[in-house]
């Protein structure tokens, strides 16, 4: 056993002998490589790895990035960098066992160079402005989102306040120096709404550093429409949009110099689907008012886009809406590129004027039918009936006419432009013929809005301004009758109708129609009261007319009330004749008063107000008319039939 014993303590002995005779390994294998790089925002971590097998003793990094160096005693380094490509490696002395027991200096490793590339903050600002339809108030709530078009990189969002109004901060991370333009796309969305698209909207993009002094958020004007079938599907249309010459080869839209053919189809799984409307503007919104092409019902569409008219960028609009007033406002953007002659001399359009509409109108552009296509609303009966017609807020819209300018030597249109401030314009529309439409997206009865129409030449080179004009909206009113008073009875045989103008909401306030800025007594309010025989007895309307046998005009300065007695022959001084109409033939009333114990009804077949501005540029005409109606029975006041809100009943009595 004690043999045994010191035979295994030789044997130890001597391991520990010859362990200590092995020299230790030299770090002569060691190799470095970077192991990732991950860039967040304008910072970059940079991670690598030493591969050896050598027992390390110590070792320190430095970490090259550009010019610039970096020492670290870690295997990881997060540095700060400016937007742009970086070259990356990363250098090490290494010192193992070998170099610290024979006192060796330490081994130099080098990764490979690799490359680290900081995206550029770029941003924008949208101010967007949502109506309902074209012409209609603010849409208020409405949730908002912002698309990269490109990669679908959500770049901002927000929510209409009460005047329809967002503005929302856009964000990109991109390669710096590459772009100038970037598309997006923006999504409207609210409850019982059908949703709206706005796609290929061009955006110039600001670096993150320059945007405080950019100036004025880009204005963005989009439209929102009530769900005439289901409130609840989220989906839009779709179209596919290809650019062909007159031979049939695709133009690339960035080298425009030839007539462009705009060929447009509907994008369905179902092939009897179609658009309900498609309207196409040339560097503006279409809409149902104004628009250089439409289609309706149609799947296909081919537009002929003419070369010679257009210079430099160039938005096209395509409206397109589906049976549930879904909308899609997709923009092709087009540069013309063609050189045109330079005109020896531009000369701005004259005479520009305005005329203005608001209107409560329940018109059938608007109105939602209860079935469509055999599809039917889902919506009750009570929803349906609040829901149809017109916003009760009203819809407003603008026209500008103006005179041809002095010369027509290479004019080839005219660009209007409009602004709030009298300051700062916007370009709202381009035009061959010598009016044109703001359809009131961002327009707000009681303010003021100032226009000017600049001619546009083959080149694309504007005029000098025209003559600017200005206009205030008018308000809503509505009409309260007085007397004879609904279903009232024992009414005098020769009535006195009495009815006052109102404010929109509440009839017991005298209405304001301009914001302020107009004096109110010079808005003149224009009405004519009709009777209507509800027995179907031989005398079925009755009116007043003239002296010259047309419709009498009651009309006040200010919201005054008004009164008439049936029969008179005078009001204010002028003379009128009281008429019946029978089959359609006019004939003087030829009794002293109604019938006695008899069932009318009266009410007005016109109640509209106007404002004439003044004559700013000194031509002897006024610059700006504004009208708004409230009732309209085809007297053209309004740009539609305009019914009235309700008539009152009343019966009279054995006496006068």
């Amino acid at each position: 056993m004690k043999k045994s014993i010191l035979l295994l303590v030789v044997i130890v002995a001597a391991m520990l002998v010859v362990t200590s005779c092995i020299k230790p390994l030299k770090p002569t294998e060691a190799t470095l490589e970077i192991t990732s790089i991950v860039v967040s925002d304008n910072e970059a971590t940079i991670s690598w790895k030493l591969n050896t097998t050598a027992e390390i003793v110590s070792a320190s990094y430095t970490l090259h990035v550009g010019e610039a160096e970096y020492e670290s005693q870690e295997t990881s380094k997060t540095v700060t960098l400016a937007a742009g490509t970086h070259q990356v490696k990363v250098e090490g002395e290494i010192k193992g066992k070998y170099e610290a027991t024979y006192g060796q200096p330490a081994v130099h490793v080098e990764s490979e160079t690799e490359t680290v590339e900081i995206m550029q903050e770029y941003g924008n600002t949208f101010l967007i402005n949502l109506v309902e339809y074209m012409t209609g108030p603010a849409a208020a709530g409405v949730s908002l989102e912002v698309f990269d078009s490109e990669t679908g990189a959500l770049l901002g969002s927000g929510e209409t306040d009460l005047e329809g109004k967002a503005e929302i901060d856009l964000l990109w991370f991109l390669s710096p120096g590459l772009l100038e333009v970037r598309e997006v796309t923006v999504k409207a969305e609210k409850t019982g709404l059908a949703p709206s698209v706005l796609e290929g909207l061009a955006v110039p993009l600001i670096p993150s550093n320059e945007l405080a002094s950019a100036g004025s958020p880009l204005p963005v004007d989009m439209a929102i429409n009530r769900a005439m079938i289901d409130p609840l599907d989220g989906s839009y249309p779709e179209i596919e949009i290809t650019l062909l010459d007159g031979n049939g080869n695709e133009i690339d839209p960035t080298d425009v110099s030839t007539n462009v053919y705009l060929n447009i189809e509907y994008a369905s799984d179902l092939e009897y689907d179609v658009w309900d409307v498609l309207y196409v503007g040339v560097g503006y919104v279409p809409w149902a008012g104004v628009r250089d092409f439409a289609s309706f019902g149609m799947s296909k569409a081919t537009f002929a886009i003419p070369a010679e008219i257009f210079n430099g960028d160039l938005p096209i609009h395509v409206v397109v809406y589906n049976y549930n007033r879904a909308r899609l406002d997709r923009v092709v953007n087009l540069n013309f590129t063609a050189e045109k002659a330079e005109p020896a001399e531009t000369f701005p359009p004259l005479g520009v004027w305005l005329w203005s509409w608001t209107s409560d109108a329940n018109i059938n552009y608007y109105s939602l039918p209860k079935e469509i296509n055999g599809r039917k609303l889902h919506l009750d009966e009570e929803t349906f009936e609040d829901l149809a017609g017109a916003p009760t807020e009203g819809n407003i819209f603008v026209q500008i006419a103006w005179d041809l300018p002095e010369n027509l030597a290479g004019l080839v249109g005219f660009n209007i432009y409009r602004s709030s401030d009298g300051v700062n314009y916007k370009k709202i529309a381009f035009r061959t013929a010598l009016y044109g439409f703001d359809s009131g997206i961002g327009i707000e009865a009681g303010n003021r809005y100032f226009y000017k129409v600049r001619s546009v030449y083959a080149d694309g080179s504007e005029s000098e301004d025209s003559n600017i004009a200005s206009v205030v909206p008018l308000d809503i009113f509505k009409v309260k009758l007085l007397s004879p008073a609904n279903n009232s009875t024992g009414v005098s045989r020769r009535p006195v109708l009495k009815w006052a103008p109102v404010d929109k909401i509440n009839s017991n306030k005298v209405p304001v129609l301009g914001g302020g800025l107009l004096d109110e007594s010079k808005i003149a309010y224009h009405y004519t009261p009709w009777i209507y025989d509800t027995v179907q007895s031989d005398y079925q309307h009755l009116l007043a007319v003239d002296s010259e046998f047309e419709t009498f005009d009651f009309s006040t300065y200010g919201p005054q009330q008004v009164s008439v007695k049936f029969l008179d022959p005078f009001w204010l001084g002028k003379v009128m004749n009281w008429i019946f109409i029978l089959n359609g033939q006019a004939y003087l009333y030829p009794f002293d008063q109604l019938e006695a114990f008899k069932t009318y009804e009266w009410g007005l077949d016109y109640a509209v107000a106007t404002y004439y501005g003044y004559d700013e540029d000194g031509d002897g005409f006024y610059d700006s008319v504004a009208y708004s109606t409230t009732i309209d029975l085809g007297y053209d006041f309004d740009r539609w039939v305009n019914d009235a809100d309700y008539y009152n009943r009343f019966t009279t009595g054995g006496d006068n």
